[in-house]
């Protein structure tokens, strides 16, 4: 594994906020008004207006009534966020918002989605519904999801003390190491480095190797002119990775869990039985996932 041999302070400047107006966004939107206000970024409110589905009879009307309902969804998301201080543009859509989200990013220059979930049962639950796979799917810039567990933000600046990265030790997940330090930097925050081996018929002496090996290169992705700039501890541990990830994070009251994504996500079937899927459901912290451009 290469070592990184810098890091830079990563900013967002173009935040879109995915809503459906229910109460359990309001936490992501805490979430979203912070980080704005801290990167200083344009915050983009966006809602996708369920198309409306005329007869044959009141076909000739249908624009008209669509045109009504994004006006009057378009006013709610100017209110979420006219009273921010901060530079906004709400955007709607009728088009499925996993078409719309790509080019709201293209149009948007957006390098940072935040959106909400509704329950712990898994992505189905997300608050764009069935859709909210794609946007993981297809999302090229970082995606933070904030799960009913997570509580809203009560103050202009997030409560962010302690971090957790977890990585299997890929070149997608490497590429997701500077930003879970440049949080840290951030908000002065406490980050935790942590690989899980598999479970294998593994000697006490061969895990002890394999642990060293981990927790190796785990130090690695800390670059060196950096070292002593942040408070990092390494964990290598054994088991199921995406049990063990959100177990530490509940042990240790993490605030932010940063994860890497592959740069091709693997198709839906794969993906509800994958790491981060569980992850994303299970966590009682917000959830950053960053799409490896590799």
């Amino acid at each position: 594994m290469n070592v990184l041999e810098s890091t830079t302070c990563i900013a967002f400047k173009n935040i879109l906020f995915l809503t459906d107006f229910s109460k359990e966004t309001r936490a992501a939107l805490s979430f979203a008004l912070a980080l704005a206000r801290h990167y200083d970024a344009h915050i983009f409110p966006a809602h996708a207006v369920t198309p409306y589905l005329p007869t044959e009879l009141e076909s000739p009307v249908a624009p008209d009534i669509l045109r009504q309902m994004e006006a009057e969804k378009k006013k709610e998301l100017i209110d979420l966020v006219k009273d921010s201080g901060l530079a906004y543009n709400a955007l709607t859509t009728i088009a499925d918002i996993e078409k719309s989200v790509p080019r709201w990013i293209e149009e948007h220059g957006i390098d940072l989605i935040v959106m909400g979930t509704h329950g712990r049962r898994g992505l189905q639950r997300l608050l764009l519904g069935s859709t909210a796979e794609a946007i993981f799917r297809t999302a090229t810039c970082p995606v933070l999801t904030v799960g009913p567990a997570v509580l809203p933000q009560t103050k202009s600046e997030l409560n962010i003390k302690r971090i957790l990265f977890a990585t299997d030790l890929s070149k997608p997940s490497e590429y997701a190491a500077p930003y879970a330090l440049s949080f840290a930097q951030e908000y002065h925050a406490r980050a935790t480095f942590l690989n899980v081996l598999p479970v294998s018929k593994r000697t006490h002496a061969e895990l002890v190797s394999d642990s060293i090996v981990a927790r190796n290169q785990l130090r690695d992705l800390v670059p060196r002119e950096t070292v002593g700039k942040y408070e990092v501890e390494f964990l290598v541990s054994e088991g199921q990775p995406a049990e063990r990830i959100v177990r530490l994070a509940e042990e240790k009251s993490i605030d932010l869990i940063v994860l890497g994504l592959p740069r091709n996500e693997p198709s839906s079937t794969h993906f509800r039985s994958g790491v981060t899927y569980e992850v994303v459901r299970s966590a009682t912290a917000a959830v950053l996932t960053i799409r490896s451009m590799w």
